[in-house]
């Protein structure tokens, strides 16, 4: 693993003991630098910091490295917890192979409670495919191998696992949740059309009672006690397909998905989607507008 500049991050205590039991009450939010121009070593360990004063003590990353800034490295110093992300590109899965050094290294950092709680191989990456790549289960059980303590495994949409004409199509798809420790499901509920914003939470929590059920246990026998929510959230701007988004829909949205959370899953199993907005992203009309702050850090409502 390279090394990096930040000096009171290179001082923490090297440990191997992680355990998805040992952390943490807040739950986790969702984390992607490039909601400012320049992204630098700095502006991700500031960001960090403002993630923990936020009140989180769980943060995602969707990658392991960001240039030559380490994520887990940065995140630890500022005392989060992470649940980290490895890229997987099914055109270039031999790219995966630095990240997987990489999270191999950050697998065995601590500070205080703070550590890599988890780490993913992938994230919707199966979308459009109809055979799991084998190098998904070769870099899993690399990862295992390397860091028993850690649970690994893979990102995917809710689709894959509820739409029978996408879980039908893949492939190796119930192999692949069979090899993983941990299996992160991205639940958007305003992807489905004509949902308002005071009832997302409800979507949400019918397809998780419907992710434990027993069709989707025969389909992937243990995937129940694996899952974790790793994107939720609700836009506050934007509108399609007779969903519309708002700051008030945003915030309404945080609050009830935060009081089920509570209810309903282990802090570590919830992520909310996300901290920061990406105005980068015109990928859709809303992916732009899903941070609970600006881009500029300064929160859209109270937390």
């Amino acid at each position: 693993m390279k090394t990096f500049s930040f000096v009171a991050a290179l001082a923490l205590a090297m440990l191997s003991s992680t355990s998805l039991a040992a952390t943490t009450t807040t739950g986790g939010v969702c984390y992607d630098p490039a909601h400012v121009n320049s992204v630098t070593e700095a502006t991700i360990s500031a960001d960090f910091q403002t993630i923990k004063e936020k009140g989180f003590d769980l943060v995602r990353t969707y990658v392991t490295t960001y240039g030559t800034a380490d994520m887990a490295t940065l995140a630890i110093a500022q005392g989060l917890n992470v649940t980290l992300g490895v890229p997987f590109d099914n055109d270039d899965p031999s790219a995966t192979a630095n990240y997987v050094t990489a999270a191999i290294s950050a697998g065995a950092l601590s500070n205080g409670s703070a550590s890599v709680v988890q780490i993913f191989i992938g994230n919707e990456n199966l979308a459009s495919v109809d055979t799991v790549p084998s190098e998904m289960l070769t870099y899993i059980k690399q990862l295992q191998e390397a860091l028993p303590d850690v649970p690994i495994g893979t990102v995917q949409r809710n689709t894959e696992m509820l739409d029978s004409s996408r879980y039908s199509a893949i492939s190796g798809l119930a192999d692949l949740f069979t090899a993983c420790d941990v299996v992160g499901v991205n639940i958007q509920p305003v992807f489905t059309a004509n949902t308002a914003a005071a009832d997302a939470i409800t979507l949400v929590s019918n397809q998780w009672t419907e992710l434990q059920g027993s069709d989707t246990e025969s389909r992937f026998p243990g995937l129940a006690d694996k899952l974790a929510i790793t994107e939720t959230g609700w836009p506050s701007a934007g509108s399609s397909d007779g969903n519309t988004g708002s700051v008030t829909g945003a915030e309404q949205f945080y609050s009830d998905y935060m009081t089920w959370a509570a209810e309903n899953l282990n802090g570590t199993r919830s992520h909310h989607f996300q901290m920061f907005d990406l105005p980068s992203r015109t990928d859709t009309v809303f992916e732009a507008h899903f941070g609970i702050c600006d881009e500029d850090g300064n929160e859209k409502f109270t937390l």
